[in-house]
């Protein structure tokens, strides 16, 4: 029923979310239900702290801690997000080689990973604002 509705409401964005690879009807659905209209956020970073995945500083006086998560947003969206994520690392393509750069930079698996979906987000907020498709590691116009 969701992407359904997604297919009548958010036709376009659907199509636009559909061209990068990796990224299904299945993920690409629950991702627009959940964000709602791109146009709510002025930037990418409101979206990002939107979804929870902005990170958290601990730090008092001279003492500076570890960040982490926020998780302060919208769980089902960070949940979707980390699928899609997960989807596109596993395809060959820019997203896969900046997982790999990460990896190899001597990040864990999960901190890689969601330094992936920072760029994967940011990658769909300028494809949704500018309407264009992915293809082939490049945003077109379309």
């Amino acid at each position: 029923m969701l992407i359904d509705w997604c297919e009548a409401a958010m036709k376009e964005e659907l199509k636009i979310l559909t061209s990068i690879s990796g990224i299904s009807t299945k993920t690409a659905a629950p991702f627009l239900a959940e964000m709602g209209d791109y146009r709510n956020y002025k930037t990418y970073k409101n979206f990002i702290a939107f979804s929870g995945l902005d990170p958290s500083i601990h730090e008092s006086g001279a003492f500076v801690g570890m960040s982490k998560l926020s998780k302060r947003g919208n769980r089902h969206l960070r949940r979707v997000i980390y699928l899609m994520t997960f989807c596109t690392i596993r395809i060959e393509g820019p997203l896969k080689i900046y997982f790999l750069k990460r990896r190899n930079e001597g990040l864990p698996f999960k901190k890689a990973l969601f330094a992936t979906a920072h760029k994967l987000i940011r990658t769909i907020f300028a494809m949704l604002t500018k309407r264009t498709y992915y293809v082939s590691g490049e945003m077109i116009t379309g």
